[in-house]
């Protein structure tokens, strides 16, 4: 799993081919979004061009801290063993089992789960006030991840 901590390692992984143009497009708008920074000409992650990537990669908020400033990190998923760490709230299940689900377990309900495109879909639960984690599964994890299962119970 990689691990992004701001803006700026996001965009040169990217740059480095290695995370895709839809991750760190969520990426940069999550964070602009936050910091009220957000190009006129930007109304969604989609929006977002090379161009404003480079300029954003430039800001002072492009260094923020995700996890000190949005509560939590952003994590590109691998593998299927990385699928583990995506959990969320199940008192039931946790009772049951003695640890949080995961994605691997059942379909359950998120802060955010939707699809960026095609190839990617993301999660996040927000487990306090100061925010959680981001996940980016890769749809050959789809399956494995439940995907559909989980979109069709966040987004149904």
């Amino acid at each position: 799993m990689i691990e992004v901590n701001c803006f700026k390692q996001a965009f040169q992984l990217y740059q480095a081919n290695q995370i895709a143009l839809p991750v760190v497009q969520d990426i940069a708008y999550t964070l602009m979004s936050a910091c009220d920074d957000i190009p006129p000409n930007v109304h969604s992650s989609t929006d977002i061009n090379i161009d404003n990537l480079l300029w954003f990669s430039g800001q002072l908020s492009a260094e923020f801290s995700f996890n000190e400033y949005l509560g939590g990190n952003a994590y590109i998923c691998e593998s299927e063993c990385d699928l583990t760490s995506i959990r969320a709230f199940d008192q039931d299940w946790a009772d049951k089992h003695g640890d949080w689900p995961n994605v691997t377990d059942q379909p359950m309900v998120w802060d955010v789960c939707h699809t960026l495109d095609s190839g990617w879909v993301v999660f996040s639960y927000i487990w306090n006030n100061a925010g959680g984690n981001l996940y980016y599964v890769p749809s050959s994890l789809w399956k494995v991840g439940r995907v559909s299962e989980h979109l069709l119970i966040n987004n149904g």
